[in-house]
């Protein structure tokens, strides 16, 4: 068993190099890369931090671009503020906040509702829309209940929608959606996007690319779609020319971008992770919600931070996007970035 001093002594190697990049991150003359790069470092740091504690974890989040580790008790928060990190003392570890949202999935057949895990307020937060039936009402606050405060209810107005209409982005002549990442698989160039869109079926083109084959397509459940790209060229670029070179696991308080065909590019904030999304389609599991403005057009299109690509767009409402997260879909289909 590794010594409390030992752990200490570990922590403190890179203490510094923590609270730097947290400073850095809060000065106003980090450009746009940079702060995402800083966001990122800042990251990984804590969630080093945070796989220490065991049971202790509440999870992180970032606060203006500050990492935030979650403690429930005084050791942890000792441990975590020796390392350099902003702590916050909270009443459940994340183990039993993903818990508590494992028990909200049994509860099946209620569309217009989500619930995920929020870090911040480290709780579950279940949205339940205007759009939703009134037995499907109380049967999600039933089980919200359940959960006492580990749990709260937002009450949305509107209707969740896939976003699958509208914009000039690729098509399959009938629906029109945006083109998420450029990927490879065996060697071979290939297109991903949302699965909501390629299981429309046809043949796809958009840009300098047509003819482009169904190779997969996967929603409900995941929502993601493999086009073949027979021609064309496209690097692992977004179109305004930012590289993206990884995949990455969003964090609640990251701040992102965007990329539509409908809304063009855009920023927003991670609000929730591992959320379960009842769209009129089906259950859309692990997707993260954001703030980020999107409309009808720019299914299937980007979110990613800096260097680091993060997700496809689903659909969502009028306040909140969701995304399908890159690494479960590279991770499914045997992709490499382009």
């Amino acid at each position: 068993m590794t010594s409390r001093k030992t752990l200490l002594a570990g922590f403190t190697a890179f203490s510094a190099a923590a609270l730097t990049a947290g400073l850095c991150i809060n000065s106003a003359s980090a450009g746009p890369l940079a702060f995402a790069q800083m966001q990122a470092q800042a990251v990984t740091q804590a969630n080093q931090v945070a796989g220490t504690l065991g049971a202790a974890s509440g999870g992180i989040y970032l606060d203006r671009g500050k990492a935030v580790v979650n403690v429930t008790d005084a050791a942890a928060k000792d441990k975590a503020e020796a390392a350099g990190f902003a702590t916050k003392t909270v009443k459940y570890s994340f183990a039993a906040l993903t818990n508590a949202k494992n028990s909200m999935d049994s509860v099946k057949n209620v569309p217009q509702t989500a619930w995920g895990i929020d870090t911040k307020s480290n709780q579950v937060v279940v949205k339940i829309y205007d759009a939703a039936s009134p037995a499907v009402k109380n049967k999600v606050t039933a089980a919200a209940a359940k959960l006492g405060d580990a749990a709260r209810i937002e009450h949305r107005s509107g209707k969740l929608a896939t976003y699958i209409a509208d914009g000039d982005s690729i098509t399959n002549n009938q629906v029109i959606c945006s083109l998420g990442f450029n990927v490879t698989k065996g060697g071979q160039p290939m297109m991903l996007t949302a699965g909501h869109c390629t299981n429309e079926g046809g043949t796809w083109s958009g840009g300098d690319v047509s003819g482009a084959q169904i190779v997969q397509s996967d929603c409900p459940g995941a929502d993601s779609g493999l086009l073949t790209r027979p021609n064309g060229t496209g690097d692992g670029a977004i179109n305004t020319g930012q590289k993206i070179t990884s995949a990455g696991t969003p964090t609640v308080g990251e701040k992102i971008q965007k990329q539509g065909q409908t809304t063009g590019g855009g920023s927003g904030e991670v609000t929730s992770v591992d959320e379960s999304v009842n769209f009129d389609v089906g259950v859309l599991n692990h997707e993260f919600g954001t703030t980020a403005h999107t409309d009808h057009g720019d299914s299937g299109g980007p979110a990613y931070d800096g260097e680091k690509g993060l997700g496809t767009l689903s659909g969502g409402d009028t306040q909140t996007s969701y995304f399908y997260p890159l690494t479960l879909e590279l991770e499914a289909y045997g992709l490499t970035l382009a």
